[in-house]
């Protein structure tokens, strides 16, 4: 039940290649968040993935076959690329069960969907009407129509209010516990750091890093913020990484907080704060995509 992309390469006749080799598996059981730059060639990857345009070269696979060769695909995998589409004069249950029909889906499904993502009392609105925050949150009772194993969702959290991106958080995670693989696409990434387990990063198409949230975090020095009336004391402390903040704290890097404590004890230097502070997710992202110049 992975989503497996091997190799994948996606040139347009402009010469521009948005993927290049990218290879990556995504497994059920986990919300995997898929990172990059505008023009780092995300939606490409989930275009072809999703069998919208033709890759160059390599494959993209959902439970072992291309999308094209899914028998009734909207009940094996759910895709949201985007809150457009439409009918602005039709409702979201007209919308709905005019996709269940064609699906062979029973109308007791978009009840049970519309109120799956909150709509049931705006169901027979005119999508016309409709906020983006609305409209994204019928892509994705579209994307759940057919109960699938799979969630391709493209930017899922554009124009949600807090408590919409709150609800979509734990309505993911428990997709994923319900064993459900979930691949959601994202730039908002103090968003995806409260979401995902795992992380796909690319740049200019190309994979940079792919593995958990947690040994990304891990990956860089944590650094530690000090303060009090003399803590210019610990400044020469041999083997310490030290600098001097804007306010004058002290911005011990790669040593524990309970070594500085302890320093700090020995030296009779009072402390008013002692905090550790791991690397974000933003700023290693940041740090992975640095060189970003000009993909498609």
């Amino acid at each position: 039940m992975a989503i497996e992309v091997a190799h994948l390469t996606k040139s347009f006749g402009s010469g521009v290649t948005a993927v290049k080799d990218l290879s990556f598996t995504i497994t059920p059981g986990k919300v995997t968040g898929f990172l990059g730059p505008n023009g780092s060639g995300k939606t490409t990857t989930l275009r072809c993935l999703l069998g919208l345009v033709s890759q160059t070269s390599g494959t993209a696979t959902i439970d072992g076959v291309p999308y094209r060769e899914i028998e009734n695909p909207i009940t094996v995998v759910g895709a949201s690329l985007e809150a457009s589409g439409f009918h602005p004069a039709r409702s979201a249950r007209n919308h709905l069960r005019m996709i269940a029909a064609v699906a062979g889906i029973a109308d007791t499904r978009v009840d049970e969907v519309l109120h799956t993502v909150g709509l049931t009392e705006a169901a027979d609105r005119k999508v016309g009407g409709y906020s983006l925050g609305m409209r994204q949150r019928l892509a994705l009772a579209v994307a759940l129509l057919g109960s699938p194993s799979f969630l391709i969702l493209d930017e899922p959290a554009n124009g949600l209010d807090p408590e919409g991106i709150s609800w979509l958080r734990s309505f993911l995670q428990h997709q994923a516990g319900q064993g459900v693989t979930v691949l959601v696409s994202s730039h908002v990434l103090s968003e995806v750091q409260q979401t995902v387990d795992d992380v796909i990063i690319i740049r200019t198409g190309s994979l940079v890093y792919q593995g958990s949230l947690k040994s990304l975090s891990d990956g860089g020095p944590a650094e530690v913020i000090v303060r009090g009336p003399s803590v210019d004391k610990l400044k020469e402390t041999p083997g310490w990484t030290v600098r001097t903040g804007e306010h004058g704290e002290l911005i011990v890097i790669g040593v524990s907080a309970a070594e500085i404590g302890h320093r700090a004890f020995t030296e009779a230097v009072e402390l008013h704060e002692l905090r550790e502070v791991t690397p974000d997710l933003e700023a290693l992202f940041l740090g992975l995509t640095q060189s970003e110049g000009g993909a498609q």
